[in-house]
């Protein structure tokens, strides 16, 4: 029941509602009155017909100046129910006028706001107008009559019955809608307060985070990504425009080079470093990556753009491998003297045979100790940018042989059996003295991290567009968790690291770079206990556009 309680939009809803039933009514009657004055002017001034007339208008007036909806709803019924009376008050006054067929407004309004009450009430009361008027207006029954007032309350029955449908019909698709309003309201709360959570989850974390639609243009920015750019967080769009510099922090980017815009083109990419100001007159470090997005039918839905600001890691880096190449460098120098002095010890003829093999030992554990110097002074010279590859037409087979060999000694100290499997005449574009350095690497792991009595094969071969150098051992292995680091510089496996040889850990690593360098990839598979294997393939032709290349 509607009250003074209701929401003000309702209830202005339903007042007008109930005065504009009315004032149809009202105009349809005029025009009506209207009509027979201009035909028959005198049935107008009779008092039935002015009454009803009178009756009509005080109560459109009256319905008009209620406020409906701070009374029972049943109230209204009053409304249609005087209309009827007021129909048969001039249907009395002129019963052959046609003015009977007026009772379908109040029979509709009162079959579609009242359900199947209005529509029983007003059918009751339309056909017992009809019948009540022709009694009072004692008209002669005759068949034409008589057809007439049995038609008209059938019509007004299927009248009243079509109206309760419609109505019914009509409260359903309220009752639907409603539902339906109220769910896609719960939705969207539930998706603000996810966007919120999202929001906060992402202002939580240090790093940036931007979300790009499908035009490229920015949708969601957090507040770190803001203040890495020093960009307005609430303007994302505006990180495609800016400053930037190349890895070495003197080149400026091009606008279609800016991370931001390369994922706008559908880029995806990987820890990309660019240097942006930091706001202070100096520079920051930033690795930007950035992956496509796919919505539900798998058709691309914009990308997301992670950035990281890695400057302290990027000079920490280089802090170590300025103290590895000094380190290195100044422990070099002495060295390179001390193995001199036991080299000319050791030419001297009278040296008696237990000192002579101290001073063996001495001078083997030296250039140990003089090789992995050079090892890690050739690790730190490779951050400062690779030396150009100086390339000639090499024979790969004869570089094998030749590797095996310069550490045969150290291969039959330890009774290990190398075999050379192939050593085909394998022409190649390469750098001699950097394969060499690869095959003695490879070699050399494959001889100290080998069993006593064990064998190692090694062989080149070709397919005349590709050439593969690959060594088997039967030594200890790498575990399959390891493998993934092996390459990663100044790493030693534990296995390594609790045994007796010993090691740099930069071997590996400076071989994949030299291969990558070349064009080629290098792969190992290995299993614990039964050896490892090491591919390494190259183009014969030599790799197209490599960094770094040159020839000599």
């Amino acid at each position: 029941m509607p009250g003074s309680g209701e929401p003000q939009g309702r209830s202005a809803t339903f007042d007008r509602s109930v005065v504009l039933s009315q004032l149809l009514f009202g105009v349809v009657l005029v025009v009506v009155v209207f009509t027979l004055q201009l035909l028959a002017a005198s049935r107008v001034t009779r008092p039935e017909i002015l009454a009803g007339v009178a009756l009509a208008f005080v109560t459109t007036g009256v319905t008009v100046f209620v406020p409906w909806h701070r009374l029972p709803r049943s109230l209204v019924m009053i409304v249609p129910v005087l209309d009827i009376v007021a129909v048969t008050l001039v249907r009395v006054g002129d019963p052959t006028s046609g003015i009977g067929l007026l009772w379908v407004f109040p029979t509709i309004w009162l079959a579609s706001y009242f359900g199947l009450r209005g529509a029983v009430t007003a059918i009751v009361l339309t056909s017992g107008a009809v019948w009540g008027s022709e009694i009072v207006a004692d008209r002669e029954f005759t068949p034409a009559s008589i057809a007439a007032v049995v038609l008209l309350p059938i019509a007004l029955v299927f009248v009243a019955t079509s109206a309760y449908l419609t109505s019914r019909r009509a409260r359903a698709q309220r009752v639907l809608l409603r539902a339906q309003t109220r769910q896609l309201e719960r939705a969207l709360r539930r998706a603000n307060r996810q966007e919120a959570l999202l929001a906060d989850v992402l202002d939580a974390v240090d790093f940036g985070v931007i979300r790009q639609g499908r035009d490229g243009s920015g949708a969601i920015m957090n507040r770190s990504y803001a203040r890495l750019y020093g960009l307005d967080v609430g303007d994302p769009d505006s990180a495609r425009d800016g400053v930037a510099f190349g890895e070495d922090r003197a080149t400026p980017l091009l606008a279609e080079a800016l991370p931001f815009n390369r994922a706008a083109a559908g880029e995806e990419f990987d820890d990309v470093v660019t240097w942006v100001p930091d706001g202070s007159g100096g520079l920051r470090a930033l690795a930007v990556t950035s992956r496509r997005l796919h919505d539900e039918d798998g058709e691309v839905d914009g990308s997301v753009t992670v950035a990281r600001d890695v400057t302290a890691e990027l000079r920490a880096v280089r802090a170590r491998d300025d103290l590895v190449a000094s380190v290195s460098h100044e422990l070099r120098t002495p060295m390179t003297s001390v193995l001199g002095y036991v080299d000319l010890s050791l030419e001297d003829p009278a040296l008696p045979d237990g000192v002579r093999r101290n001073l063996q030992i001495m001078e083997r554990n030296g250039e140990r100790m003089l090789d992995l110097i050079g090892a890690i002074l050739q690790g730190a010279k490779q951050t400062g940018g690779p030396e150009p590859l100086r390339r000639e037409d090499v024979d790969l087979g004869e570089i094998v042989v030749e590797a095996v060999e310069a550490l045969r000694p150290r291969s039959d100290e330890r009774g290990i059996r190398v075999v050379v499997t192939a050593a085909e005449h394998v022409r190649a574009e390469v750098d001699g003295f950097r394969i060499r350095q690869v095959v003695d690497n490879l070699l050399s792991n494959a001889i100290k991290y080998n069993r006593d009595g064990g064998e190692v094969a090694i062989g080149a071969t070709s397919d005349g567009s590709t050439a593969w150098i690959v060594v088997r051992d039967t030594g200890i292995g790498i575990p399959e968790t390891e493998l993934p680091r092996v390459f990663d510089r100044f790493y030693r496996a534990d296995g390594v690291r609790q045994g007796t040889e010993h090691g740099s850990g930069l071997g590996l690593g400076i071989t994949r770079e030299i291969v990558e360098r070349h064009g080629g990839t290098i792969e190992i598979d290995s299993e614990p206990g039964s050896g490892t294997t090491v591919v390494v393939r190259l183009p014969v032709a030599g790799a197209v556009g490599e960094e770094g290349a040159d020839v000599s």
